[in-house]
């Protein structure tokens, strides 16, 4: 695509928002203009701050969605439902959608017309090449971010580079930078990429985190630091990890493949340097989760006990609390942005407090009263998910109250602006505006 182009279409996307402020107290527009059409990709406007916006959002609004590109579920979407999380970020109501392929932007307030990013390299996978079957996604949710007065979105994706005379071809992961404002490509960092552990997904890729200058980032199970500032790789780190590296307590942790890919140990990085700062050898962790701004949870084999999990601190990697194999801590766990981790694994839900690890309530209730929601998103203090009996539910994620039973979507991703869910007639990923 070319930068003119894309750089059209961008405006449009930026000028969707604008053409649906006029409403400040629902985010309707009176003159229709979300729903006569598509945003025009030749307006010039800016996001007016009459937008609606909730921080902790409880309910949203049915009548007026945004279906968004198949991009936005391909291969993680089934019949059943949301099978692998969506590759999505918001910022301001603007969606932004990794692929294999490129960075796709379109607005989640109004219909618009998307643009795509593409990278540099020829994508080592296309999104047309999915098929219509569930997996084999390799996109990742992008970052949003600040550096240097803008507001950047990060996606990470593998490209290959064909060899010439006798020097052979390789892989590289890319690190693409798209400018919020602008909706267009700002820059790209290529990072050379050695040849994967077998254990590890071809084409695996995804943007970790940041901590201070250095935006970490991991292709085919190898983990990267990248300056900011230079917009260079710093380091390297050693092995291979599993998908899935946090960072917090300004510290990398990612789990890092024994030789024989069996056994995965718990290491903690330096996000200056990459240089090793602590291993946790009490557990063969399978599952890595962040449970909060200096925690993290890991899970899997714990020493002689067999099954369980373990809070570690994650700049010392010394262990708070050690769970049990039948804790929800077993499976996936999600900070609130406030105090508390929320667990869930198969039919029960956990929350904990993220810096102790006490337990703070547990659904199914002992009384059998209560039954436990399946979790789509943990957020502000917040828990989003549904029941089979009653839908979708929202939860005070501190006390485990009921807070909002008609809250009209369970959302997977949300920013206060919109939330992300499925369409309940067709199961497409679509946007809904907050409503309070």
């Amino acid at each position: 695509m070319k930068h003119g182009v894309a750089a059209r279409g961008a405006v449009g996307v930026v000028a969707a928002l604008a053409l649906c402020a006029c409403g400040g107290s629902g985010g309707d527009d009176p003159k229709g203009a979300g729903s006569g059409g598509k945003a025009s990709a030749g307006t010039s406007a800016t996001p007016s701050e009459r937008i609606r916006h909730v921080e902790a959002p409880k309910r949203f609004s049915t009548d007026r969605a945004v279906a968004l590109p198949e991009s936005a579920g391909e291969g993680n979407v089934a019949i059943a439902g949301v099978q692998h999380p969506l590759p999505i970020a918001l910022d301001k109501g603007v969606v932004y959608i990794a692929r294999p392929d490129g960075l796709e932007i379109v607005s989640g307030y109004v219909p618009s017309d998307p643009i795509l990013i593409t990278p540099e390299r020829e994508p080592l996978a296309r999104l047309d090449d999915l098929g219509p079957f569930v997996g084999g996604n390799t996109a990742r949710r992008p970052l949003v971010t600040e550096h240097g007065g803008k507001t950047l979105v990060l996606a990470a994706l593998v490209g290959r580079v064909p060899g010439a005379g006798t020097t052979k071809g390789h892989d590289a992961l890319e690190l693409m930078a798209a400018d919020a404002a602008q909706g267009t490509k700002a820059w790209s960092v290529e990072i050379p990429l050695a040849e994967g552990h077998y254990s590890v997904e071809e084409g695996q890729s995804e943007v970790v985190g940041r901590s201070g200058r250095v935006v970490v980032v991991m292709g085919h199970g190898q983990l990267f630091g990248v300056d900011l500032d230079s917009r260079r790789k710093i380091w390297s780190a050693p092995g291979d990890f599993q998908e899935g590296a946090v960072v917090a307590g300004g510290t990398v942790v990612g789990l890092r493949l024994d030789e024989d890919g069996t056994d995965r140990r718990v290491v903690g990085l330096d996000p200056a340097t990459g240089e090793e700062r602590w291993s946790e050898s009490g557990v063969a962790a399978e599952r890595l989760s962040a449970a909060g701004p200096k925690t993290v949870v890991a899970s899997g084999y714990v020493g002689v006990e067999g099954d369980g999990a373990l809070l570690l601190d994650a700049a010392s990697g010394k262990e708070v609390r050690r769970f049990p194999g039948d804790s929800a801590t077993g499976g996936t766990c999600r900070y609130d942005g406030v105090s508390t981790t929320v667990c869930t694994d198969a039919d029960q839900v956990a929350a904990f407090d993220a810096a102790t690890g006490r337990e703070r309530w547990a659904l199914p209730d002992e009384a059998g009263t209560r039954t436990a929601p399946e979790v789509t998103l943990v957020r502000e203090g917040l828990v989003y998910g549904t029941t089979a009996e009653n839908g979708p539910v929202v939860v005070d994620a501190a006390t485990g109250e009921d807070v909002e039973t008609r809250p009209g979507i369970a959302p997977y991703v949300s920013d206060g602006y919109v939330g992300i869910a499925l369409a309940e007639e067709d199961n497409a990923v679509t946007a809904y505006r907050t409503a309070g």
